[in-house]
């Protein structure tokens, strides 16, 4: 009885402490909830504008500086109001204006060697917040640099700014409202060329990477000035989405759950959304996103969790989302959705862990898989020779990278992923179809119409999911409809896209492993080179003479334009050939050879020859580099360099560097071109920043130039 009592009493004691400390917690007032509930949004990753020392000294300044209102969806340019806006304070600021701001924009903001700022909008923001933050931090890119004053006298300057701007009041409370959600049509996608946006992953359905806009054009891109720059905030892991521009609004990926909608002329967030992932994936170490489709009113993304994900294009709520496969499989999706006639096209990737790969359609309004397309043949389906015994069960050929489509033919051509295990082909004997290779298929039932295999029985992880490139050309003196593919194996091809016929054929960076093509574009072995136990010298080496990122061809230079990469590697066989679920499934193991070369290179589309090259150089960090993009002014864009983030832009014609720009981080997405306010901007993501750059007129870059630094 006593120790029954005993734990009575002390389960009585417990049960008060805890309505004790209910009743604490519900008595505190409503400033300390809401801190804490945004401190909760800032931890899940949903205010990437403000680095936490920033956002941790703004909760403690005056009623936290309006941060609460990112409670009920408002973004941090919309949300923060200067605490500092009373006569008293916009005198302070005056006098603080002219010690500090004076000497570049007048007296009374009129402008000097600076910009005005009297009058007239603001091209990086006219909210409280985008002021204060160009006043303390800077504008990258601009002569612009940040002040040392203390964060009050910082916002005294803001609120004299905005007297000068004669337009001193509360801002709206939505500050978005004047933004237009565009639906996408498929008439909009296969007219893309002529859209003032970007559409897909690659610009278009014939994945060119070329804008036909030409306000950038090779005249004056050496005045290219910072328009906006967005802090994505993606921490540690590197950008490899390329933005999808609809009208006003831009949709672009943060690696590795995020999907951000901005306003595509200031780059001023309007919504975000986050994806929830499971604590522990296989995918661990490969945490890419190269971003979205957009059709009709929404947005499609892929996730690492292996689900294709709807959102409201103008919300950013989920409207239906779709599970393609079981992460602790392999399973996962890193390459953007692709839209097709009110179908979402979305590959798979998990390759090196043994999956069976495939290329999915589901219905665009409702989330219902259309259907599947497996590119490892099962027993009795054609191709299914090419695999000896249960091999075809863990093949591999996934498909993660966007694909291309043939308006007229009603044809999605796909790029298909190396065989599994990859550097040990003992275990599964023969061609291995449909592995490095591309697919034709069509688009309303996912039936094969024809292949063609770069690399058959690939042992070097040579997966070819580089984007198919589609053009018309002349060959032999007939005009053909033509896919266009740089290997990661090194070869240049042209293939006929109605029938996989092959036409031309050759290198574009040094290849040892084959000794060239035959007359069918089948690969004459080197047999010397194999991966074995001692290792095997091979160019190029396990990253390709290029890789996943994308090339440009124009119709007006009649250029392919590939980021190629000249490095030999060493090459193992004896690794794990037996399939564990969940675990990588490699056969063996490669390594580096020699130091990287890599280049953009401008190849003759009809026949492979290098037409120019441009070198980024020779060094251990500069493997990683841009996609490529090509314009009708004849401007080639591309970034590479390693760290650094050397971003260039090239003439189309000769190669010939036109400008460049540190822009200190890592490149590794494609740069796209789109028109915003009747201007031509390019936007490319370095580090953890995504920049939108625009030309500037001849007298205003003169003045940019005499501007102090």
């Amino acid at each position: 009885m006593r120790r029954t009592r005993r734990g009575l009493l002390i389960w009585g004691v417990v049960l008060i402490a805890a309505l004790l400390a209910a009743a604490a917690i519900i008595a505190l007032s409503n400033s300390v909830r809401w801190r804490m509930q945004v401190v909760v949004l800032k931890a899940r990753g949903n205010i990437p504008e403000l680095s936490w020392p920033e956002f941790v000294s703004m909760l403690r300044q005056r009623d936290g500086l309006g941060l609460d209102k990112l409670l009920t969806g408002s973004t941090v340019h919309g949300a923060v109001r200067n605490p500092y806006t009373s006569d008293g304070d916009v005198s302070t600021g005056a006098v603080l204006f002219q010690s500090q701001c004076a000497r570049c924009h007048g007296p009374k903001g009129e402008g000097a060697a600076g910009p005005a700022l009297a009058g007239r909008p603001f091209r990086h923001g006219d909210g409280d917040w985008s002021i204060f933050r160009a006043a303390t931090r800077g504008i990258p890119g601009t002569p612009m640099v940040g002040t040392d004053l203390a964060d009050a006298d910082a916002w005294r300057v803001v609120a004299y700014v905005r007297s000068l701007q004669g337009w001193w009041k509360p801002q709206a409370a939505d500050p978005f409202a004047h933004v237009q959600f565009e639906a996408v049509t498929p008439e909009r996608l296969a007219a893309a060329p002529e859209d003032a946006g970007w559409l897909t992953y690659s610009g278009t359905y014939k994945s060119q990477r070329y804008s036909h806009l030409d306000q950038i054009n090779r005249t004056n891109v050496s005045r290219l000035r910072l328009k906006w720059l967005y802090d994505l905030d993606s921490g540690n892991e590197p950008v490899e989405a390329t933005p999808i521009v609809v009208g006003a609004v831009m949709y672009v990926t943060v690696p590795p759950n995020k999907v951000v909608a901005l306003e595509a002329s200031t780059g001023r967030q309007i919504w975000t959304h986050t994806h929830a992932l499971p604590k522990r994936l296989s995918i661990s170490d490969f945490r890419a996103n190269r971003g979205v489709a957009v059709f009709a009113d929404k947005v499609y993304f892929g996730t690492l969790d292996a689900q294709l994900v709807a959102l409201n294009a103008k919300t950013g709520e989920v409207a239906w989302s779709a599970r393609l496969g079981n992460p602790d499989d392999g399973h996962s999706i890193t390459g953007a959705p692709l839209a097709v006639h009110g179908k979402i096209l979305i590959g798979i990737s998990g390759g090196e862990f043994g999956i069976r790969g495939f290329l999915d359609a589901y219905d665009a309004a409702t989330g219902r898989r259309v259907w599947r397309f497996y590119t490892i043949p099962e027993p009795g389906q054609p191709g299914s020779d090419t695999w000896q015994g249960e091999s075809w069960r863990t093949g591999g050929g996934s498909t993660w990278i966007s694909g291309s489509y043939d308006v007229e033919a009603n044809l999605v051509y796909w790029g298909i992923g190396n065989p599994a295990p990859d550097f040990n082909g003992d275990v599964r004997p023969g061609d291995n179809l449909y592995t490095c290779g591309v697919v034709a298929l069509d688009a309303n039932t996912g039936a094969l119409r024809w292949h063609f295999q770069f690399t058959p029985h690939d042992v070097h992880d040579w997966d070819s999911i580089q984007v198919p490139v589609l053009a018309d050309l002349v060959i032999d003196g007939r005009e053909r409809k033509v896919l266009l593919s740089a290997n990661k194996n090194g070869f240049y091809y042209v293939l006929d896209r109605r029938t996989g016929e092959f036409l031309r054929g050759r290198p574009f960076v040094k290849v040892t492993w084959a000794k060239g093509l035959t007359a069918t574009g089948r690969p004459v072995i080197n047999e010397d080179l194999l991966p074995s136990e001692k290792g095997a010298l091979v160019w190029p080496n396990v990253s390709g003479g290029t890789n996943w990122l994308s090339p440009s061809f124009s119709p007006r230079t009649r250029l392919f334009y590939v980021p190629a990469l000249e490095q030999a590697g060493i090459y193992f066989s004896g690794g794990e050939t037996t399939w564990k679920r969940g675990r990588l499934f490699l056969g063996g193991a490669s390594q580096r050879a020699s130091t990287p070369q890599t280049y953009v290179r401008a190849l003759k589309a009809e026949s492979g020859e290098l037409a120019w090259e441009y070198s980024f150089g020779s060094a251990a960090d500069v493997t990683r580099t841009s996609g490529v993009l090509s314009t009708a002014g004849d401007v080639v864009f591309a970034g590479g360099a390693g760290p650094n983030g050397l971003f260039v832009a090239l003439d189309a014609q000769s190669g010939r560097e036109l400008w460049r720009s540190q822009l200190g981080g890592l490149i590794h997405m494609g740069p796209m071109s789109f028109q915003s306010g009747g201007n031509q901007i390019v936007a490319v993501a370095a580090g953890q920043n995504l920049f939108a750059f625009e030309a500037v007129s001849a007298d205003e870059g003169a003045e940019r130039r005499s501007a102090p630094r």
